[in-house]
């Protein structure tokens, strides 16, 4: 089985000199399932911002579907992060849009039709317990889009 996402002893440094991730290795190979967990401060968001190419690798080597992230540059990038997507627990949502809108934002910029987009993000919408709320402004807070449902989580954080 090919590796989809292999890290090979890398580390890295925030600015400042602080040491989040210290010679990392890991495969994951395409399909294969993995959950990230650790403590807050760990390096889990790292790990997703870099390959994200939100971050760079200091040192040591990622590839991604065996590219090479760090030969990656300009428009490449923007081209490369087209064929992933991550989702922090920070969500930035656009706050004079509807749930709809961001959620379609991506989409309109990759050039679907209409058809298809209002498709795919209805899919989304439901796959996620939102879909009937759809034209909630997302201004309102995250709270608003869960209620009155327990199994939405309106606040999920991870530092502590």
């Amino acid at each position: 089985m090919t590796n989809l996402v292999e890290f090979r002893h890398v580390s890295h440094r925030y600015l400042g000199g602080r040491d989040v991730l210290t010679d990392i290795s890991l495969e994951l190979a395409e399909g294969e399932m993995a959950f990230l967990t650790g403590a807050s401060g760990a390096g889990k968001s790292t790990l997703l911002k870099l390959i994200a190419l939100l971050a760079r690798v200091v040192r040591g080597q990622l590839f991604v579907g065996g590219q090479d992230l760090a030969k990656l540059r300009g428009s490449q990038i923007a081209t490369y992060r087209q064929q992933i997507g991550v989702i922090f627990q920070n969500n930035s949502l656009l706050a004079d849009r509807s749930v709809f809108d961001n959620v379609a934002l991506p989409l309109i910029i990759r050039g679907y039709r209409y058809g298809d987009l209002a498709r795919h993000v209805r899919a989304a919408l439901d796959t996620v317990g939102l879909l009937g709320r759809e034209r909630a402004r997302t201004d309102r807070g995250s709270d608003a889009l869960c209620e009155p449902r327990p199994h939405c989580a309106g606040r999920a954080r991870g530092d502590g």
